[in-house]
């Protein structure tokens, strides 16, 4: 079984952004994943995401500390609704493993795209990101990275993400 729960993203400042009075809930089941350059910060957090969604969060988070948030909701490493949002509001949302994460929706009456943009469309929301976050991303990349099935677990595409985003390094091999 697969991870099940959400990944979090965002600049922390001074502090550790889980100190951030938006994640009071949920603090206590937030372990750190990494931080990078500029004050960065990735959290995990198993479970879901507070009631409101990837989307509230992210644009909550986004607004208290002033810098973009990114927040990807991963389903069993299968795949992953991903969220960001800029200061003052500006959010957007995509997904990651498209082909498992329409499996996930067979039940519903929904159609993936009905809910999320197109790889390129997304890419663009994300290259828009990057430059908010003080980073130069390619459209092109990111809309691969979009289009990609995870192999084998969704959280190297996340990772790769990031990764064309400007804030880590990419993967071995990728």
């Amino acid at each position: 079984m697969g991870f099940w729960g959400y990944l979090l993203l965002g600049r922390g400042g001074d502090r550790a952004l889980a100190e951030c009075p938006v994640l009071a809930a949920s603090r206590e089941h937030l372990i750190p994943a990494g931080t990078f350059a500029g004050g960065w910060q990735l959290w995990r957090h198993p479970g879901p995401p507070e009631p409101a969604g990837v989307d509230a969060l992210v644009r909550a988070l986004a607004d208290e500390t002033g810098a973009p948030a990114l927040a990807a909701y991963v389903m069993e490493s299968d795949c992953a609704v991903v969220g960001g949002a800029h200061p003052g509001g500006a959010s957007w949302s995509a997904c990651l493993g498209r082909t498992p994460l329409a499996r996930y929706m067979a039940d519903t009456e929904l159609g993936l795209d009905e809910l999320f943009p197109t790889p390129e469309a997304a890419a663009a929301d994300c290259a828009a990101w990057a430059a908010e976050a003080g980073h130069a991303a390619d459209a092109a990349e990111l809309a691969g990275v979009l289009a990609a099935d995870p192999d084998p677990l969704v959280e190297n595409l996340f990772h790769e993400l990031l990764a064309r985003l400007g804030m880590v390094e990419p993967l071995a091999g990728r």
